[in-house]
């Protein structure tokens, strides 16, 4: 039998290397936040940036 839903978007695990992981908790507890809403936004800051950096589609530019 399934889970029942809950709002909330599924739940993802990585493994963060152990000093790396020392650094986001000093940060967000810092900045008075949870961990994973820290590495939501560097999640998106990286998205942002990759999608920035790809070169036009030969598509877009021979318009």
């Amino acid at each position: 039998m399934a889970r029942p839903a809950t709002g909330q978007t599924p739940v993802k695990t990585f493994r963060p290397p152990p000093a790396l992981w020392k650094d986001v908790e000093e940060i967000a507890a810092a900045e008075g936040r949870k961990n994973s809403e820290l590495i939501i936004e560097a999640l998106h800051d990286l998205v942002r940036k990759k999608h920035r950096e790809r070169p036009a589609s030969s598509e877009e530019t021979t318009t």
